[in-house]
């Protein structure tokens, strides 16, 4: 592959007025930068969670005394310390502790099966797991610790510092809380506030480095090895600054709601530009449609990033048709592309805009990202254009040193310095995804003669139907414009033949019903033939990650 893409930055001209492709970085690691940070806004409020708010002087504190305190536990430079935390303020006050104290942070999915626990933990190897011990009752049952309870005595975890979503609730609330969840004790744990509580309020020696790795941000483990993207401390910060000078949030002002899980790299990165302009972040530990909109209202949201399904979920939800959205401003979605039609509808509820981005955990997260500064410019269906320090571009699928021209679909690469420093000790996964420089997705897409990018599918999801390829969203963007249809996911069937057929899974909309036969005769009215669904599932609900994507390859099970 050669150093620059043929097809040159053609996007640029679509940069606001001052914005150039290079922007200045600080070269500072992330404890010195959360620390200006939290005193440049000092008493503003950075956090709020179920009414309990923290101050930007009162996280820094608290992660010092965090990060102190776990130095007092034996974690040196370069340890590991994993999170498995929902969105609660113990995670910012650890994740920033830890850094602080010069580990590297591991988030990790607290609803993983304890075999997926297992997998990504033996993986990492960390010194200390700090997990939430909370059987939570509603909206669903969910125990957030059992899964690595089965599993601990596996590995090789030195501590383990328990906490509860209840903690850091006043009395009242607390008490209340107890209906619906379940606080437990386990053995050999400590507990977070008594470790907490141990540690000095006075910012530690930062032993750390820009190039240092940060965090680990794993990416699989369902199926095969675990694979952690090491992200380094000027991989975080560059991001946070990329998106930050696109998306241009107002000092002070802006609110964001953030129920993305901070486990997930939209929701680390999300919570982060509104850090760095001296926003406050709401906390939702779960995706509930009547508390989304709930806490919208009631807290005056102003930035909404979320997932396309979530958007799907609340455009249907009975409550939709009597929220109030007017505080909101702006609203992102990655994960899936979005179809039309979910857009239209939630921009005429919010009257506000929703526009998508793409981004992955190996580039530290948003890479492309639909204009902002003007809403003319902005293209549904497209997850736009590169944003600074960005270089993405269309590469032969099956020689990757051979740029695509404009229009023509190929594998998706990304170059520049928010590319992972590679797979933690996994150098052939890392030489398989990283060639001279430039990361190969997986992504199939195109770019357009103004330099808009859209993701056309996932390379492994491709199906081929008598000699023909197919993508799968190609069916899904036709099923998705049916009237009846929430959700849509189609999959490739093997054949005895091995060649392969078209079955598509739907879920209807709430009192909606449609036929196979209906539905099979709306994709022939708008789909060649060879894309017409041979067979239809119905289902009350597809499977999902925790962050809303269809997860096609468990439909084929």
């Amino acid at each position: 592959m050669s150093e620059t893409a043929e097809q040159g930055r053609i996007w640029l001209n679509k940069y606001p007025d001052g914005l150039k492709f290079d922007i200045n970085v600080p070269d500072v690691t992330f404890g010195d930068y959360i620390d200006d940070i939290c005193k440049k806004y000092s008493n503003q409020i950075a956090y709020e969670y179920n009414g309990t708010s923290f101050t930007y002087n009162e996280i820094n504190d608290l992660s010092n005394k965090f990060a102190n305190a776990l130095i007092k536990l034996g974690v040196k430079k370069g340890d590991r310390v994993a999170l498995l935390l929902p969105n609660i303020p113990q995670f910012p006050i650890a994740l920033y502790g830890i850094l602080k104290a010069g580990a590297i942070s591991v988030g990790t999915n607290f609803l993983y099966t304890s075999t997926e626990i297992e997998s990504q933990l033996r993986d990492a190897k960390p010194k200390i797991v700090i997990a939430c011990t909370d059987l939570v009752k509603k909206p669903i049952k969910r125990d957030l610790y059992q899964g690595f309870n089965e599993t601990r005595g596996s590995l090789d975890v030195e501590k383990v510092i328990t906490t509860s979503v209840t903690e850091f609730l006043p009395g009242i609330k607390k008490r209340l809380a107890f209906v619906k969840v379940k606080k437990r004790n386990f053995d050999n744990t400590i507990d977070f506030m008594e470790v907490l509580n141990s540690g000095e309020n006075t910012r530690p020696k930062d032993v750390t480095s820009t190039g240092d790795i940060a965090a680990l941000q794993y990416t699989g483990g369902t199926t095969g090895k675990a694979k952690g993207a090491m992200l380094t401390h000027k991989n975080i910060i560059t991001e946070v600054e990329m998106v930050c000078e696109w998306v241009k949030l107002r000092e002070k002002e802006d609110t964001a709601l953030i129920v993305l899980p901070l486990f997930h790299i939209f929701g680390f990165i999300g919570q982060m530009i509104m850090m760095k302009s001296g926003g406050k972040v709401v906390l939702l530990p779960s995706f509930e449609e009547k508390q989304v909109l709930k806490t919208i209202e009631k807290n005056k949201i102003t930035i909404f990033p979320g997932v396309t399904t979530m958007f799907t979920r609340l455009i249907d939800h009975s409550s939709m048709k009597n929220a109030k959205l007017s505080s909101l401003r702006i609203s992102f979605a990655a994960a899936m592309a979005l179809p039309e039609a979910v857009v239209k509808q939630f921009v005429e509820k919010s009257k506000s805009p929703l526009v998508e981005l793409y981004g992955l955990s190996e580039t530290t997260g948003a890479v492309t990202f639909n204009p902002i500064h003007d809403m003319n410019l902005a293209k549904v269906g497209s997850i736009g254009v590169p944003l600074p320090m960005c270089d993405v571009a269309i590469v032969n699928s099956e020689n990757h040193k051979q740029f695509m021209g404009t229009n023509e679909i190929g594998e998706i690469a990304i170059k520049g310095p928010i590319v992972m420093n590679g797979y933690w000790e996994n150098k052939e996964e890392t030489d398989n995804m990283i060639k001279d420089g430039w990361l190969l997705t997986g992504d199939i897409g195109k770019m357009d003669d103004e330099g808009y990018f859209y993701i056309v599918d996932r390379k492994k999801d491709m199906i081929k139907v008598g000699g023909f390829n197919v993508y799968p969203r190609d069916v899904e963007d036709v099923l998705y414009e049916n009237e009846n249809i929430l959700e849509a996911a189609a999959v490739g069937i093997k054949n005895k033949d091995l060649s392969e057929y078209i079955k598509a899974f739907v879920v209807f909309k709430e009192g909606k019903n449609a036929t196979e036969e209906e539905l099979i005769e709306f994709c022939r009215t708008k789909l060649t033939g060879y894309k017409v669904p041979k067979e239809i599932e119905f289902r009350d609900e597809l499977p999902k990650s925790l962050i809303g994507k269809i997860l096609r390859k468990e439909l084929k099970n």
